[in-house]
């Protein structure tokens, strides 16, 4: 019996290389090495180039964007949400048989109040705006917009956003929604701003990524979070934050548009940034907030601006363009500026630990009164943040009452409640879907009815087909 040879037909007598081995170890010129070196960089920068200036450079541009986050959309699909409706992150027990809306019945109190809240449809599964009477937990009203719809009439392109992956009508959760005169609503959620009436009709869209709050200046105007699809910054990289406020007319005419690095650049505030290590979110603008009326410490119009990741608050006066005051700390990564009196601000303190793994928290939240009068921090909801243990990460919203209570939202726990300084807890709402599975809650709403009832009532009117 012949044994039957198995070998590369070039190797069986000889033993020689293959053509395969000869074509890898054929030396190489040096100046081939350079030449393809060279040719290297150049695609690299001409591929940033295109990342940065997609919005103006057509299909390349898209193309570029698109093989930018893949590193992104492959982070998705190894965690499993790729292809299912996301939610809001959510940080408590799988399960809340304690779900929806329930009074304190020991110390009965009655709300006169209404909130707007981000709520999970049962029939649709897709997220829903939802009315709330807080006298006894009811809804009155749903609003149901085509987000699809407004979606179709964007055209920015950005490595921060796809609309079509991130924001259709199952991920959408329409953060931080804006009760208009007329019943209507203006929503978002890091996209465009859109208004739509009280029956879910689109009114108009304002394009481009609109985040965190919404809310309306003393003259009617609109003042919102907005970062630049692409930043003007030539060497940022594609997922670069660069936020800025935005004022918008009610009838979507944008009127200004202010960029926090300008801010700090011209009021002699640069180091806070430019001196740090570069990172793609240095700002994290979440609060917008307008003051309504003049005193000693600020004017009517004049607006507190949150910075989440500088810890920093900004007085800052829109017609002058100056900085009025500004403070780091005690706080950390802090959300929801509130004007409470003539001289005093609150917030919603998450109190990161910054040493600690990825931010924990130190301990609880807490709701920090800052005194312009005193130049003193105070904690008056102390006992009512450590006994309901607040502790949501990176969201919060905490709205003074006119009694001197307050409206919180332990937004990633999905917990909204309206607590006394002595730590009674007045109602509580507790977000769910119609299995019991606890969702997270995106920033509601409270509504006062001497100021916002003609709204309330033409919502609860509308005649929708």
């Amino acid at each position: 019996m012949h044994d039957v040879c198995t070998c590369d037909p070039d190797t069986a007598e000889t033993g020689s290389p293959s053509r395969l081995e000869r074509f890898v170890e054929r030396p190489v010129p040096m100046w081939t090495v350079l030449v393809l070196l060279l040719l290297g960089c150049a695609a690299l920068i001409g591929f940033g180039s295109l990342v940065r200036t997609a919005a103006t450079s057509g299909t390349a541009g898209t193309i570029a964007l698109e093989i930018a986050t893949i590193p992104r959309t492959l982070k998705h699909v190894a965690r499993g949400d790729a292809f299912t409706p996301a939610r809001p992150t959510y940080e408590g027990p799988d399960k809340r048989p304690d779900a929806g809306f329930r009074a304190n019945l020991a110390q009965p109190f009655v709300d006169p109040g209404y909130a707007l809240i981000t709520a999970l449809d049962p029939a649709s599964g897709r997220p829903i705006i939802r009315l709330i009477r807080l006298r006894d937990g009811r809804t009155i009203h749903d609003y149901r917009p085509d987000i699809d719809a407004i979606n179709a009439r964007s055209t920015f392109k950005s490595a921060l956003v796809d609309l079509r992956r991130d924001s259709g009508v199952m991920q959408n959760w329409m953060m931080h929604p804006l009760l208009m005169p007329d019943g209507g609503i203006i929503i978002h959620d890091s996209s465009p701003l859109a208004r739509i009436d009280a029956c879910g009709r689109t009114e108009w869209i304002v394009d481009g990524i609109f985040h965190h709050s919404v809310e309306r200046g003393p003259d009617g105007s609109i003042w919102a979070a907005y970062r630049y699809p692409i930043s003007p910054i030539h060497d940022a990289g594609p997922l670069f934050g660069d936020d800025a406020v935005a004022e918008l007319s009610p009838t979507g005419k944008p009127l200004r548009l202010i960029r926090i690095a300008d801010i700090l650049d011209r009021n002699g505030l640069s180091s806070l940034w430019r001196q740090r290590p570069y990172v793609d979110d240095p700002f994290h603008l979440n609060d917008v907030q307008p003051v309504s009326t003049s005193g000693r410490f600020w004017q009517a119009g004049d607006l507190f601006l949150s910075l989440r990741n500088m810890s920093l608050i900004l007085l800052y006066r829109p017609s002058t363009g100056r900085v009025i005051w500004h403070r780091i700390g005690p706080w950390a990564m802090q959300h929801d500026v509130s004007v409470v009196d003539d001289h005093r601000i609150a917030m919603f303190d998450n109190h990161w630990r910054f040493a600690a793994p990825e931010g924990a928290i130190d301990g609880t939240n807490r709701i920090p009164f800052y005194d312009f009068a005193t130049d003193a921090v105070s904690y008056p909801f102390a006992r009512a943040t450590q006994e309901q243990t607040l502790m949501t990460h990176a969201q919060g919203r905490a709205t003074p009452m006119a009694n001197g209570d307050m409206f919180v939202e332990e937004t990633e726990r999905g917990r909204l409640m309206r607590v006394a300084p002595d730590g009674t807890v007045r109602w509580r709402y507790i977000a769910a879907d119609a299995h019991g599975h606890g969702i997270a809650l995106r920033w509601s709403r409270y509504l006062d009815p001497l100021t916002d009832g003609p709204a309330i009532q033409a919502a609860v009117n509308a005649r929708c087909s």
